[in-house]
């Protein structure tokens, strides 16, 4: 136990024990204003209520208005490089600052609920998934690179208190997530040691459905760096390679299909963030994809991201495609060595390892599968088995007389292998479900494999069962790890923020096409006529009907030919007014939702995810603009003038099941939702009734006062007589949003290519279809500027217009505070005290 707490009325204590060597000082925390404070010499005040004596400091821990000091009660030790000693954490607890101590049936009750909660899920956290410690040496930290790795810091948001309150480097103490183990043998008399050290990044950290592809700032999901560190006698070795997911914005649903989330385009600046960073850490790159090349789950990753890398030409980096699938046949692996054979070369002459005092590795393998779990394990197992061995070739020990050293590595007789190789394929089948637990929840499926050189008939069974319950876990299980994942690495603390505010003009067109392509191809006069307003920074096209919805179209699922032609006319017509890309689109047996943004507001754009929900046919997509959240839903709701439960019970399915299974986006806590599209109200009266009010409507318009009074009264008449209007204050959902004044007749239904409303045997009353709706928090602004109909005549509906500005806020982001490099000069005068029990969280 390296520190004693003492709890007193208002302060407490954080002193050193006698066998604390690292840290000269104590800590003195006010219980009111939660100042910390170093002190050389302690001074206790106040009453005494308890005290303990802990293994390790975590830091503060901060939930709402609670604060607690994170402390660890047990721990193993599991490892030992020189006088670095690593532990892994076996429980923890809190003690809480606040003034007020909690007794045992209290807690729950003065906590509340959701706080109670929270720290017991850490606790399991911590305790269950691979959470580790060092002493007398930066965990973070390969041997070679000896920065401490912001990144590896589980506990960072822990430390901010500390750091904030100027305190000395001494009490920075970080932990990692991931896995440590240390196998020790005898080659040729001399004792070896093997330590292998998986250090899990904290960005994007998350369970395998939360946490897909890459973010903004370059970093990957599932990001592990693993060193491999060999002893004997005096010298140390050490190979570090790393794992993550495939660089690209994509999600993955509990159903399996992958979606690709942002185009290339915009992808690039995230992907040279990403590889910045590893040549910036490591050097060279050899990323080596595992990935199935004829399955088209897996094959549109591959081939988005091979293009990426010949997009930036980057000669430090290089790209190796295996399908490891291919390879590994009826349990065996051994068809695999060969193609690790083939980095001989990039091992040798490039790579190398490191060797303290002597060399310096000078790249790394970045391996990935879909996961980054079992393929990628079994596969970085046999390179790490392989450059073991020319490490202890280079000392003059040699595993085999056998050059196919692999082969090794595969056998399945035990007795035919050595103490070290059984030893080692252990350690890194260990690794393997380790990280598989932290991703997936269960062992990893191929472990099998490692251990014994094969998978029998009863391993395929396993992992069989290991899918299933992977399925599970992402069902049930995975919402509440990551809430305990997010509680940890996200800093509760409400800090003071400078707000920056702008504005952006969003240009909205909706329009059901009726399966129709338009004969009329310049747009410059109607859907993108902004009526002498500036060119807008985002373009949202919301199409409905590009397929004909008849029987056929609907069984074939695809838009993919109308969608060519209509995304070729929309990029031709923007082409003459601004530079804009394409954002993002959603696509859906007739539903079309494009987003456009000016060029140069790209790097402003982030977290961008699509949806598609088939009651009523939807689209939806969500993006930022700096860190406002905005969504759009495109939609075409059920059909037929009797059918307005019917769209309303669509509506409520809409709001409700809008990204159910993607586990990072807040769908409901938008700053700005748009939802447009045919939502197939109706006027509630005759046929007749509406084609005589529309005739006399036009009839009156732009005449004298008078008779405009009475044409925007007859307008009125239709309008209190629509059914989204009648139901509008009614309605739970529709009640958030807001509409323009509309000053245009009904949209629905025209002969085509006529501007006569139906003449047809049906008779279908002229309707205000076709809408755009919007809503914003309370502290947002947004002001309309328009809402018209267009008059373009190649489909039954008119298409419909809307232009906004909105306002979008920018957190400036708080500098960060570096710990003071400093340390107090004289030591703590060591004290004996009674030490009682105090009640923990």
């Amino acid at each position: 136990m390296i520190f004693d707490i003492r709890v007193h009325e208002e302060y407490i204590y954080i002193i050193p024990s006698k066998e604390n060597t690292l840290v000269k000082a104590s800590l003195r925390i006010n219980r009111r204003t939660k100042k910390i404070e170093e002190q050389l010499q302690v001074k206790l005040e106040g009453k005494f209520i308890g005290s303990k004596s802990i293994a390790y400091l975590m830091g503060i821990f901060r939930y709402q208005q609670h604060s607690f000091i994170a402390i660890v009660d047990q721990k193993d030790r599991v490892a030992q490089i020189g006088q670095q000693r690593i532990y892994r954490i076996r429980s923890i607890s809190y003690i809480q600052i606040e003034v007020f101590m909690l007794i045992q049936n209290e807690k729950q009750e003065r906590l509340g609920t959701e706080v109670y909660q929270t720290l017991h899920g850490q606790k399991e956290l911590m305790t269950r998934y691979g959470f580790y410690y060092s002493i007398n040496g930066d965990i973070t930290q390969a041997k070679q690179y000896q920065k401490h790795e912001d990144s590896f810091c589980w506990n960072y948001t822990l430390l901010n208190y500390i750091q904030e309150n100027g305190l000395s480097q001494q009490w920075y103490f970080p932990i990692i997530q991931g896995y440590v183990e240390q196998i020790e043998t005898v080659i040729d008399n001399q004792q070896i040691y093997v330590i292998l050290i998986t250090r899990r990044s904290r960005f994007m950290g998350g369970t395998r459905y939360y946490s897909r592809g890459i973010n903004d700032e370059g970093h990957v999901a599932n990001f592990n760096e693993t060193e491999q560190i060999l002893i004997i006698n005096n010298f140390i070795f050490s190979f570090v390679s790393v794992r993550g997911s495939v660089p690209l914005f994509w999600q993955q649903d509990n159903n399996m299909s992958v979606k690709l989330s942002r185009s290339l385009d915009l992808t690039i600046t995230a992907f040279q963030k990403h590889f910045d960073s590893l040549i910036n850490r490591y050097g060279f790159v050899c990323c080596i994809n595992l990935m199935q090349r004829d399955k088209e789950l897996e094959s549109q990753l591959s081939n988005g991201f091979q293009e990426l890398i010949l997009r930036q030409q980057n000669n430090k980096v290089k790209y190796a495609h295996i399908d490891f699938h291919s390879l590994v046949k009826q349990g065996s692996s051994q068809r695999l060595n060969p193609t690790i054979y083939d980095l001989k070369q990039m091992i040798n002459e490039t790579f190398q390892f490191y060797l303290q005092d002597n060399l310096q590795q000078k790249g790394i393998f970045r391996v990935n599968c879909l996961d980054c779990l079992d393929r990628t394990n079994l596969y970085m197992s046999k390179i790490y088995f392989y450059i073991l061995n020319i490490q202890l070739k280079t000392l003059g020990f040699k595993l085999s007389a056998n050059d196919d050293i692999l082969d090794l590595f595969d056998e399945s007789n035990k007795k035919l292998q050595s103490d070290l190789v059984i030893k080692f394929k252990s350690l890194w089948a260990n690794n393997g479900d380790m990280i598989s637990q932290i991703y997936a929840g269960t062992d990893s499926t191929v472990s099998q494999m490692i251990r014994d050189g094969k998978q029998n008939f009863l391993g395929m069974l396993v992992q069989g069962y290991r899918n299933a319950e992977r399925m599970y876990n992402s069902k049930f299980e995975d919402d509440n790890k990551q809430s305990s994942i997010n509680a940890l690495i996200q800093d509760q603390k409400q800090l003071d923020q400078d707000i920056v505010q702008s504005n952006i003009n969003i240009h909205v067109i909706t329009w059901n096409v009726g399966g129709k392509l338009p004969q009329q191809q310049n747009f410059l006069q109607t859907l993108l006529n902004f009526q002498e307003l500036s060119n807008p920074d985002v373009i949202i096209f919301g199409l409905q009907e590009m397929v004909n919805l008849n029987p056929q179209n609907v069984m074939v699922l695809s838009n993919d030919k109308n969608k060519l032609i209509w995304n070729n006319i929309f990029q031709a017509n923007l082409q003459q007014i601004d530079s804009y890309i394409l954002l993002a689109e959603v696509d859906l047996i007739g539903i079309q939702l494009q987003l456009y943004i000016k060029d140069i507001i790209k790097h402003r754009i982030s977290k961008i995810e699509t949806d598609i929900i088939k009651t009523g046919m939807n689209g939806i997509l969500e993006f930022n603009i700096d860190d406002s959240q905005l969504s759009i839903i495109n939609c075409h709701l059920t059909s037929g003038n009797s059918s307005l439960s019917d769209r309303l019970r669509d509506i409520n399915d809409i709001h409700e099941k809008a990204f159910q299974q993607s586990k990072s986006t807040q769908f409901k806590n938008n700053d700005y939702c748009f939802f447009l599209g045919d939502m197939n109200f109706r006027i509630d009266l005759q046929y007749q009734e509406v084609i005589d009010k529309t005739f006399q409507y036009q009839q009156l318009l732009n005449q004298d006062d008078n008779k405009m009074q009475k044409a925007r009264q007859i307008l009125q008449y239709l309008l209190n007589n629509d059914q989204l209007n009648k139901v509008k204050n009614e309605n739970q959902i529709l009640k958030q949003y807001n509409e323009g004044g509309i000053d245009f007749l009904p949209t629905y239904k025209y002969d085509q290519y006529s501007n006569v409303y139906d003449t047809s045997k049906k008779r279908r009353i002229p309707s205000w279809c076709d809408r755009i709706l919007v809503k914003s928090r309370e502290d947002f602004i947004l002001q309309q500027h328009f809402y018209n109909r267009r008059e373009c005549l190649d489909s039954d509906h008119r298409p419909v217009t809307s232009y906004y500005t909105i306002e979008v806020k920018k957190l400036q982001k708080v500098q960060q505070i570096q710990p003071v490099q400093q340390k107090p000069q004289q030591q703590i005068q060591q004290q004996q005290y009674q030490f009682q029990q105090i009640d923990l969280l």
